[in-house]
C-alpha cells in the first residue's frame, strides 16, 4: 500500500474513533463523576498540591491512607486537571484520545503477522468496538490500562529481533502499566520465557535489561517505605479486594463479593496492617473451605468470560437491557473468534507465546482473586486481533476450496 494512502487510512480511523468517543461522552452528564472510586479525588489532590492521600475508608476519624490506589491513573488525571482545571469533560476527552491511539496500536500489532489490509480492518473494528467507546466516558483506569498493555505487547514483540534497547523500553512501559493496574505484575515472567522460546541469542542480556526498565516502579516503592516504614509494592487495597470475594458469604451475592468483616477488629491498625489482616483472613478462609473456594473460582470464571454484563452493577447506574444486548452482539464474536484464532496459530506457539500467556495468566490470576466483567477489557484488544486473524484465515481457506 502506498505510504500516502496508508497514512490517510490510519488518520481516518483515528479521527473516526475520536469522533465516536466524544459523541458518546457528549450524551453523559459531565458535571459529575459517577464512578466515585477515589481516582478523581487523588488526581485533583495531586493537581492542586494537596498530596496523594484519601480519608480513612474504614473509620472517618482514623488516619489518612497514603497508598490506597495505584498511582498512574491519578497522575494522568492530575496532568489533565493541571492544564484544564478540574474538568471531568476534559479528562474524558483525553481518555478518548488515548483510546483512539489504541486503535493505531491494534494496527501495528496486527501488522506483525497479518496483511496491511487486514491490520487496517482490525484497527477499524477497535474504533467502533462498543466497550472501548463506553469506558472513555468514565474516570476509571480501564482505557489507560488497555493502551499500556497493548503498547507493552508491541514493544516486547518487536524487541525479539532488535537491539537490546527495545527490551529496556518494554520494561519501562511494563512498569508504568503495573503502576496503573497492579495485577499486570503477574505477567513479568512471560518476557524472559518468550525470549528463551524464540532462541534469542541475547536472552539473558535482554531479560536483565527488561528488569532494569521495570525499576521505574522503585521510586513509588521507596516513597511507600518512607511513609509506612514497611514494604508496599503498589497499593493497600489488595487485601480487602481479595477478602470480600473470598469469604463464606461471597457466593450468596449476585455480585460475587460481600463485606463480611467485623470492622471493629481493625480499629487501631495501620494502613499496612489492615491490608495484611484482610489477606490473612481470606487465605484462612480458603484453607478451611477449599471446596467453597473452588466454587467461587468457577463462578468467577463464568463471570469473567460472560458475554454481557449483569444488571446489578455499572458506573453510576446499573447496566440495562440495552447494555446487555450491545454486549451480547459485540463481545460474543470477539471472544469466540478470538480463541479460535489462537487455536489456528497453535503450530507457531513459540512465536505467539506472549499473546497466549497474557490472556491466560492475566485472566487466570484475576479469576483466582476477584473479578468483574470490566477486568477483562484490557485483554479484548488481543482477542479482537485474533478474531480478525481467524476470519481472514477462514476466507482464505474458502477461496482456496472454491478455486479447486
Amino acid at each position: 500500500m502506498e505510504k500516502k494512502k496508508f497514512l490517510i487510512y490510519l488518520t481516518g480511523i483515528f479521527l473516526l474513533a475520536l469522533f465516536l468517543r466524544i459523541a458518546f461522552i457528549s450524551t453523559l452528564d459531565n458535571t459529575v463523576d459517577v464512578w466515585d472510586d477515589w481516582w478523581d479525588e487523588l488526581g485533583w489532590k495531586l493537581a492542586s498540591g494537596q498530596g496523594y492521600w484519601v480519608n480513612n475508608p474504614y473509620f472517618p476519624d482514623g488516619p489518612a491512607y497514603f497508598s490506597w490506589r495505584a498511582p498512574v491513573f491519578p497522575i494522568f488525571l492530575a496532568l489533565v486537571y493541571k492544564i484544564f482545571g478540574h474538568s471531568y469533560l476534559a479528562a474524558k476527552i483525553c481518555l478518548a484520545i488515548v483510546s483512539s491511539f489504541t486503535c493505531l496500536l491494534i494496527y501495528f500489532i496486527s501488522k506483525l503477522f497479518m496483511s496491511e489490509k487486514h491490520s487496517i480492518f482490525a484497527a477499524l473494528l477497535y474504533a467502533i468496538y462498543p466497550a472501548s467507546i463506553f469506558w472513555t466516558g468514565y474516570l476509571a483506569p480501564e482505557t489507560l490500562t488497555a493502551f499500556l498493555l497493548l503498547l507493552f505487547v508491541y514493544i516486547v514483540f518487536i524487541s525479539f529481533d532488535r537491539k537490546i534497547g527495545f527490551s529496556l523500553f518494554a520494561g519501562i512501559i511494563f512498569g508504568v502499566a503495573v503502576l496503573c493496574r497492579s495485577a499486570i505484575l503477574v505477567l513479568f515472567p512471560l518476557v524472559p520465557v518468550a525470549y528463551f522460546l524464540l532462541l534469542d541469542k541475547n536472552v539473558l542480556k535482554k531479560s536483565i535489561v527488561f528488569l532494569l526498565g521495570l525499576m521505574v516502579i522503585v521510586p513509588w516503592v521507596v516513597r511507600n517505605w518512607i511513609i509506612h516504614n514497611a514494604f508496599v509494592l503498589i497499593s493497600t487495597e489488595g487485601g480487602v479486594v481479595f477478602y470480600i470475594a473470598n469469604n463464606e458469604f461471597s457466593l450468596s451475592q449476585a455480585s460475587g463479593f460481600y463485606h463480611a468483616e467485623n470492622i471493629e477488629e481493625f480499629k487501631g491498625l495501620s494502613e499496612v496492617e489492615t491490608d495484611k489482616k484482610f489477606y490473612s483472613m481470606a487465605l484462612d478462609f480458603i484453607r478451611k473451605h477449599p471446596f467453597t473456594y473452588i466454587r467461587l473460582v468457577a463462578d468467577r470464571c463464568i463471570r469473567f468470560w460472560r458475554f454481557f454484563p449483569h444488571t446489578i452493577s455499572g458506573p453510576g447506574e446499573n447496566y440495562n437491557i440495552k447494555h446487555q444486548l450491545i454486549g451480547l452482539f459485540s463481545e460474543t464474536p470477539l471472544i469466540i473468534f478470538g480463541f479460535c484464532g489462537m487455536l489456528l496459530t497453535a503450530r507457531r506457539w513459540r512465536y505467539f507465546f506472549i499473546f497466549y500467556g497474557i490472556v491466560i495468566v492475566y485472566s487466570g490470576v484475576l479469576i483466582l482473586i476477584r473479578t468483574a466483567i470490566r477486568y477483562r477489557f484490557p485483554l479484548m484488544g488481543i482477542l479482537l486481533i485474533f478474531s480478525v486473524y481467524f476470519i481472514t484465515e477462514l476466507l482464505k481457506r474458502k477461496r482456496f476450496s472454491d478455486e479447486r
